[in-house]
């Protein structure tokens, strides 16, 4: 391209372009801003052009007229000052690129504009490449360990060859950055899932999907904690499946196991949502009464055997009847922990089965 001069006013602009052997660009009105009917589609990289002087951004959009980078068109964004810039950019976060002229409402208007970019806005992204007409006012060496910026260079040196370079070069490094910053996404996610896993493999049953033993009592102590603080009423319950065993020997341990997870629905179902039940054996069940008392924890008890004993469940078209001896304890102030009154729970557990089975018992306190 020839070297162009733009007046304006009575200064003469002939900075840009210095004649280079790269082919002439497009007609402006062609260019980033008018982009063809198969690149509607196509979300653009988008450059934001600051610049004081009409001049710069009439050749910068002709320089850049026909650029495509990894198949995708670039749109150029126009402003006049710094504090446009600004607000553009808190308004448009995807910006890859901005070609910043240093001086503008100010002779740092584009300095000043960098550290806020940078430490304000907090953008590390966007790839700041700064143009001056005036390059010896600050040194570039200066320049560039001082800020945190892509490129640096006089406008007496900017052939369209060079501002072409420094734009794909500041767009790779922009799309790279992206990429890394989507891989790093990509592994916090899957840190992420790989501990929710753990976590619900520390603390859940994992034949049946109910809390584990562990996690029950973690969830028992957060609860003693609150009645003891709150005067509030606490209960637990012990639940045994009468005779499993002969589930197991007759159908096998696949369909035992299917039963299990049978009996843990129609509990469920039995329960309110504030109680909570984990598995602590083979066929045994614990559940975890919050702010109820012993005649309260029987009742929700009582709804639970009849709700396994009632009907049986059916596993691949077999009715295999299932009943369930249940121990009923509240807490006691007395008690120093929930262990006590489990074991209380236990024993009216023993006298359910002592009684004959598929019964509930409430352990006296």
């Amino acid at each position: 391209m020839q070297c162009g001069q733009f007046r304006a006013g009575s200064h003469v602009h002939d900075f840009l372009f210095a004649s280079d052997e790269s082919p002439d660009p497009q007609d402006a009105s062609s260019g980033a801003d008018a982009p063809d009917a198969a690149d509607a589609a196509i979300p653009p990289w988008l450059v934001l052009v600051a610049d004081d002087e009409p001049e710069v951004h009439a050749v910068t959009r002709l320089a850049l007229a026909r650029l495509r980078f990894r198949d995708r068109p670039v749109r150029l964004i126009d402003c006049t000052s710094a504090a446009e810039a600004e607000r553009i950019l808190r308004d448009t976060p995807d910006i890859a690129v901005i070609l910043l002229d240093v001086m503008m409402e100010t002779e740092d208007a584009g300095l000043r504009l960098v550290r806020r970019i940078r430490e304000d806005l907090g953008n590390r992204a966007v790839r700041i490449v700064l143009r001056t007409g005036q390059p010896a006012r600050v040194p570039e060496e200066e320049l560039v360990i001082a800020y945190e910026i892509d490129g640096y260079t006089a406008k007496t040196e900017l052939t369209s060859r060079r501002l072409f370079t420094s734009v794909v070069t500041a767009l790779r490094a922009y799309a790279e950055l992206a990429a890394l910053e989507q891989r790093l996404a990509e592994r916090s996610r899957a840190l992420e899932e790989a501990t929710v896993r753990l976590n619900r493999m520390a603390t859940l049953d994992p034949l049946t999907g109910v809390w584990n033993r562990r996690r029950f009592l973690e969830l028992a102590a957060a609860e003693l904690a609150r009645a003891r603080r709150y005067g509030r009423q606490l209960s637990v319950f012990l639940l045994d499946l009468d005779g499993f065993k002969t589930v197991n020997d007759l159908h096998g341990s696949a369909i035992g196991d299917a039963v299990l997870r049978a009996v843990v629905r129609r509990v469920r179902a039995a329960l309110r949502i504030s109680d909570h039940i984990a598995r602590s054996g083979g066929e045994e069940f614990v559940v975890l009464l919050p702010e109820t008392d012993g005649a309260g924890a029987a009742v929700v008890a009582e709804r639970v055997r009849s709700a396994l004993a009632d009907s049986p469940i059916l596993v691949e078209e077999r009715a295999i009847p299932v009943t369930a001896s249940i121990g009923v304890a509240n807490w006691l102030p007395t008690e120093p922990g929930v262990e006590q009154t489990l074991h209380r729970a236990e024993d009216a557990l023993r006298t359910a089965k002592q009684a004959g089975r598929n019964r509930v018992e409430r352990a006296p306190g």
